[in-house]
């Protein structure tokens, strides 16, 4: 290493005169302290850093005091059942009610992983319901995004994640469909987010190798929800981060 240094250094003063004198001053510098055995012929490599994911443990429920605030920040608070998308698409049929309009196709990757069984609070307002400066941002950003913007709250013991699946968006749509009449990822959020139309990230593979995962939304009350995929390493114009709340165990 110390050798391709003055080799460098050598190479400057010859083709860049005007840093001559500053180059052949450090290759002397560097020759002298090689002389004097102060330098040695390989310098030891640094360690790479390297940074590791904390792992979040999700609490089955909030407690009632964070309900409380929860509500006072205008969230609204769904109970998810496990359910698959599968299993979601059957439901919505037996109801003579649309479910999906347009689903990738990842096989049971997608439409056999369940959504986590936990309470999940959204904030359902069309101007409040993504993350702010989330879209076009990939899965890490926007995952990171979502946990800072989650300290908004004040509550230590909540956060904002992205799902792991996409049967958890789809059912909490379902549910909030119940609920209100009204479809999340509508054209009313498309409008607050000035876009044509609007999805939720997820982490949900839909290869083999995981480069790709899905995002739920574009919701048509007649056909109803769109499930496609992109590069989870890219981000995309109308893809964003859902502020979707989870309980979880003090840090």
């Amino acid at each position: 290493m110390i050798k391709e240094l003055e080799q460098t250094l050598k190479r400057i003063a010859k083709e860049t005169p005007q840093f001559a004198d500053g180059a052949e001053i450090v290759a002397s510098v560097v020759k002298t302290l090689r002389k004097q055995g102060r330098l040695p012929d390989k310098l030891p490599e640094q360690p790479q850093e390297t940074t590791v994911a904390e792992q979040l443990v999700i609490r089955e429920r909030f407690t009632e005091e964070e309900k409380e605030a929860l509500r006072n920040n205008g969230a609204v608070i769904y109970t998810l059942r496990g359910e698959t998308i599968q299993s979601q698409k059957e439901a919505q049929n037996a109801k003579g009610k649309p479910s999906f309009g347009d689903i990738i196709d990842a096989g049971k990757r997608l439409l056999a992983v369940p959504a986590k069984q936990c309470q999940v609070a959204i904030f359902p307002t069309p101007d409040e319901f993504f993350v702010p400066g989330s879209f076009n941002k990939n899965t890490q950003t926007q995952e990171r995004l979502a946990a800072e913007d989650a300290k908004r709250l004040g509550l230590e013991s909540v956060t904002q994640i992205i799902p792991d699946t996409a049967a958890t968006l789809t059912e909490i749509t379902f549910q909030h469909l119940d609920a209100t009449g009204g479809w999340l990822f509508g054209e009313e959020y498309a409008a607050a987010c000035g876009l044509e139309w609007v999805y939720g990230r997820t982490k949900n593979p839909t290869n083999s190798s995981g480069s790709h995962v899905a995002y739920v939304g574009d919701a048509r009350p007649v056909s109803g929800l769109g499930v496609h995929d992109w590069h989870r390493g890219r981000g995309r114009r109308y893809v964003g981060a859902v502020r979707l709340v989870v309980p979880i165990e003090n840090r």
